[in-house]
């Protein structure tokens, strides 16, 4: 208050000082400039003070992943789902073939490009020794104009034993087209093996993939979803 009382006094005293020929000689220039910063300070600090105060709860930022839906589907958060899978390779070593079906589809949905790469079998068809080609070749084709919100699993089964166990699972992942909300869906039977131990802790690695359309039982299933 005192530096606003300061500021009109002097604007005053130019004022006078202009109508009685004396102009700004009257106002020392670093009185006022001082004066003028102060003021300045003081606003700035009000509505500091008032943008605070009128926060809203942001949806990113600390915790915001936390509470974000999974794009998988489940009803759990991101970061207790496929956000745990994508960012900590030992809960991806832990992840059963279902939990990396769910993480492949979540990582299209978040373009976590080095995610799908690394999920995927060295002896994969489409495996790529260029890793910057691949990664520019899934980013062209990451299903951009869709929206990812679920990928329902129909069965999981194994065969065989230890390092040669291979591992199938059947789902179904679901797709809305952005622009006309057209829904649709396609059925892919993933074929997952591991590449040894002391490779991605031991993970299950995406080598193969058959992929069909929805059966007509499942289609109304899927719409309504």
């Amino acid at each position: 208050m005192r530096n606003l009382t300061t500021l009109l006094f002097l604007i005053l005293q130019l004022i006078h000082g202009t109508r009685s020929g004396h102009g700004l000689s009257l106002i020392p220039i670093r009185l006022m400039s001082t004066a003028l910063f102060a003021a300045k300070q003081t606003k700035t600090k009000r509505a500091t003070r008032n943008s605070v105060g009128n926060r809203t709860k942001s949806s990113s930022g600390f915790g915001g992943a936390a509470i974000e839906a999974c794009p998988c589907g489940s009803s759990q958060g991101y970061m207790k789902c496929c956000g745990k899978i994508h960012n900590d390779p030992k809960s991806y070593g832990q992840a059963t073939p279902e939990q990396v079906v769910r993480a492949r589809y979540s990582a299209y949905a978040k373009r976590h490009i080095d995610f799908i790469i690394g999920s995927t079998h060295p002896l994969n068809k489409d495996f790529m020794t260029d890793i910057q080609h691949w990664k520019d070749t899934i980013t062209n084709n990451c299903y951009d104009n869709f929206e990812l919100k679920k990928c329902e699993i129909l069965e999981e089964s194994y065969e065989g034993e230890g390092d040669e166990q291979i591992a199938n699972v059947k789902f179904i992942a679901s797709m809305i087209q952005v622009d006309t909300r057209e829904r649709t869906a396609f059925m892919e039977t993933s074929t997952f093996e591991r590449a040894g131990k002391h490779i991605r802790e031991g993970a299950w690695l995406y080598k193969s993939g058959i992929v069909e359309a929805v059966p007509d039982k499942d289609e109304a299933h899927v719409s309504d979803s």
